[in-house]
This record gives structure tokens, sequence and C-alpha cells, in this order.
């Protein structure tokens, strides 16, 4: 392994990650055009802080710290409007994602069911026969169905309002296109670099379709939610692929240590930047103390509203 290469490649990955929020600044932005204390900085702290903990944290946990930081620099901000602000986000990667998954699977290099007998198969007739069952999940569901249209008859105007504002920049296709695809799309671009450097660190063959080839394995393993299968399935894609697309020999070990040694770099420098973040907005990293502040600023903006609102 050369150490050089892989400091190249941590350094191009996280360029592409500064240089793709610039997009999703530029959606917040759209949606709070009055809010001038969210600085693009701010945006960028959050991003990490968040991303760091998607790491550990599972079901991207972590977007629940991106949104707090993010909503405590901008005022009024609504947490229904910046969730809707990750679809606009997401839009030209999943595109991305989509094309590199067909040109993945147009080449062999992920295992598609040929035949019925092939999907996996699960007996539940016994469990959804049972009345118990049929009571439990019939009663849940209408329970659920009636406090949902309950909720949605109160709330719904004013919760599609604050949805429609999160996709605010859809409205000009134009400030979509320059603000948000040219952002990430040069945020790929670099990426493709960072890759081409990781492969170079461990002497692996660096050809246009070797990183192309890579960054589509990286995007095919989360169709398997389960860390091991998607590990093993970037695995098979990457010893079956290369081969193929550069033409040479690739040692399995080097394949194994490239993945190994890059996810837990990155991981590791990802949860330090996040951790540093999160200690410097919150002043702690211990889930007590940090709660016990957050009651604390939550009771001095209560008394500040009771005081303005109190009759002079």
């Amino acid at each position: 392994m050369d150490p050089w290469w892989l400091l190249a490649g941590v350094v191009l990955h996280y360029a592409h990650q500064v240089v793709r929020i610039r997009g999703w600044w530029n959606i917040l932005r759209a949606a709070y055009p009055r809010a001038e204390e969210l600085r693009y900085r701010d945006v960028v702290a959050a991003y990490f802080a968040g991303s760091g903990l998607n790491a550990v944290v599972p079901a991207r946990g972590g977007d629940v710290m991106k949104l707090y930081m993010v909503k405590e620099r901008t005022p009024g901000g609504r947490y229904s409007t910046l969730v809707a602000t990750f679809v606009p986000e997401g839009l030209f990667e999943a595109l991305c994602g989509a094309a590199l998954l067909i040109w993945a699977i147009s080449q062999g290099f992920i295992p598609v069911p040929s035949s019925r007998l092939e999907l996996p198969t699960l007996d539940v007739s016994y469990l959804i026969s049972h009345p118990v069952f049929s009571s439990v999940v019939g009663g849940g569901l209408l329970a659920g169905a009636v406090l949902l249209f309950g909720w949605l008859r109160r709330h719904a105007q004013r919760f599609l309002e604050r949805l429609r504002r999160g996709l605010a920049i859809l409205d000009t296709p134009w400030d979509y296109l320059a603000g948000v695809v040219t952002w990430q799309a040069a945020g790929r671009a670099i990426r493709l670099g960072s890759l081409a450097c990781f492969l170079a660190a461990f002497a692996l063959p660096v050809t246009v379709a070797s990183v192309v080839l890579v960054m589509a394995a990286q995007g095919g393993g989360r169709i398997i939610p389960i860390a091991p299968a998607s590990g093993g399935l970037r695995l098979a894609m990457l010893s079956y692929g290369l081969p193929e697309v550069t033409g040479q020999p690739v040692d399995i070990a080097a394949i194994t240590a490239f993945q190994f040694v890059v996810g837990a770099v990155l991981l590791v420098v990802s949860l330090t930047i996040s951790l540093v973040i999160i200690f410097r907005v919150v002043g702690t990293l211990n889930p007590r103390h940090a709660v016990r502040r957050a009651r604390a600023g939550l009771g001095e903006l209560r008394e500040r509203i009771e005081a303005r609102t109190a009759p002079s």
C-alpha cells in the first residue's frame, strides 16, 4: 500500500463532499431566501456531523443531526421543510446511481435472477391466517388510518405548504440546473479522482472503466441493506469486474485490502470530524449532558416568550 496515494484519495473524497454540499445549500436558500444567518460553512459542518454519525448509527440517524444544526441557523425553519429539501438534493444522485446500476447489470457484474425459482421465498401463510395475527394487524391498521385521517384533516394544508417550500428550487429549472446539478456533477468528477487514487494506493489497475466500476460497486452494494451482504456484493463485483474491464489479472487479496482499508480509514476520519463538530456545537459528547443542555435551552426560550407576551 502506498500511503501517499491513500492520503490523496482521502483529501479528494472530502473535497468532493464540500463541493457537492454547495448544491444542498442552494436548495436551502431557495426554501428560505431571507435566512441570511445560514452560511455555507454552517451547512458543510451540519453535513459532516450527520454523515459521520450515519456510519455508526443505523437507519441514517445522523440525518437528524444535520437537520438540527441547519434548523438552528434558519430562523423560522421547520423540520418538514428541511426534510423536503432532501428530494431535489437526491434527484441527480439517484439518476447517476441508476445509470451506473444499469451499466453494471448490462455488463453482468451484478447477479440478476433469471427465473422465478431463484427468487427468495418466505412462507407466511400460517402467520397471516392465524386469527390473533389478523385481529391485531387489522385493528392496528384501522386505528392508524383513523388517527392519520384526523391529523391530515387538521394539518394537511399547512403541512403540504411546508413540504412545497422545501421543493421551491424545482419551480425554476435553470436555478436547479445551475445551482444544484452543476455542483453535484463537479463533485462526482472529484470523486472519480478520489477512487483513482485509492486504486493506485493498492497497485490496482487505474483506468476510466475501473474507476467507474468501483463507483458502481459502491452504489450497487446498497441494494442489499445488510452490511456483510453489501460488502460481499461489492467484493464480488470488483473481483469479477476489474479483470474484465482492464484485461489484467487482479489479485483478490489486493481487492479485499482495498475495500477494507479504504472503508476503515474513511469511517475513522468521518467519525472524528463528526465528533469534533458536535462537541463544538453542543459542548459535550455525553448524551445525557446534551439532553440536559437542550432542556435548559428550551426553558430559557420559554421564559423569553413569556416575558415578551406578558402585559406591561
